[in-house]
Parts: C-alpha cells; structure tokens; sequence
C-alpha cells in the first residue's frame, strides 16, 4: 500500500533524514517502509506526529518505535525473501508489516504481551491487507517453540538479557537482534553457529 499524497511529502522528509543521519542505506528497507505508512499504525490523535523521527506512545504505556531505530534494526537483520521472523513485541504492528514486506512468501510470528494491543496490531495489518504475519497474544520471553526454529529474531523492546528460550529457537547462521541493558541501551546483534 502506498502513502497517500496527503503523508506522501512527510515521508519523503523522514526518508531523507534517516539517508543523510545513516540510519538508512538499503534501498530494500526503504521500500518496506513506504509500503508500510506508518500513519495507519498510530492513535488518530497523534496522526500529525506520524512522521516525526520520534517513538509515538500507543496504550498501555507502550510506544511504536523511532523510525530510525526501526530502519537500523531492520537491516542489522538482513532479512531475506521467504524467511520464518520471529518479532517479540507487535506493538502497533509497524515493524510487523515492513518485516512482512521484506519475507514476501515467507512468514512473521509476532508475539505481544497485551492483548489489547495484539488486537490493535491484528486489526492494522488486516486493513492494510497483510495476511503473511500471525500475531499472538502472549509472553514474548517463552517465543514460540511450536513454530522454530527462526531464521532471524527482533526484540522489540529493551530487555535485561536475552532470553536463551529465544537463542534456542534461532536456526543455525540465524540472526537475533535485540536492545539490552538499562539506559542507555546496546543494539546487540547475535548469530548462531
């Protein structure tokens, strides 16, 4: 789905910030993120803050996360055509679709602790007409060993440390990447041999 015209000159700006600040050097991951308008995945309220290089507060006490951010993870990730991802943290469901964009046949598990806000994240993708993510509501810390092992794993939120429930069900050369610590917080990146 394209950005309507009326978000269209805003994306472009934020584009053009996250190039020049090298938070955006895939051309792939740029494409994810057009067809991914992240104005569908905000409260209305703050629709005009949609395309701020800023996290935006969803519910309960949740935020979706900083463009920027997203980008760099994204391709930390190295995400391939017809991969099994395994995102902990839905959130609204953003960084959902630009992984679902990106695995094209492939398939996302998204697992989110607040059902309210799986619910969210479900209804965004539906609207948008992404039917390649399955989300769960559920405790993103056990994963989702019925389904792995996953080439590739995101955490979403900052976590103490990474779970080894999460390293268990990464794939051998499978990529996990995931923000740890307090603040401030390391981008860690792990591969497994």
């Amino acid at each position: 789905m394209k950005t309507s015209e009326k978000y269209q000159q805003k994306l472009d700006h934020l584009i053009s910030v996250m190039k020049k600040s090298g938070f955006l050097n895939d051309k792939k991951i740029e494409l994810a993120i057009r067809n991914a308008p992240r104005h569908e995945f905000v409260p209305s309220s703050l629709i005009e803050k949609t395309y701020d290089d800023s996290p935006i507060q969803i519910m309960k006490n949740q935020t979706i996360s900083q463009p920027s951010v997203v980008s760099r993870m994204t391709e930390w990730l190295d995400v391939k055509e017809g991969q099994k991802i395994l995102e902990i943290g839905s959130g609204s469901g953003w960084q959902t679709a630009i992984l679902a964009y990106l695995v094209g046949h492939g398939i996302v598990y998204s697992i989110e602790r607040h059902a309210e806000l799986a619910e969210f994240a479900k209804k965004n993708l539906d609207k948008l007409g992404i039917h390649n993510v399955k989300v769960i509501s559920g405790d993103g810390s056990f994963g989702f060993p019925e389904e792995s092992p996953f080439d590739r794993i995101i955490i979403t939120a900052a976590c103490k440390k990474i779970p080894d429930s999460l390293l268990e069900q990464l794939s051998i050369n499978g990529l996990l990447i995931a923000p740890v610590g307090g603040y401030p917080q390391s981008m860690i990146l792990l591969k497994k041999h």
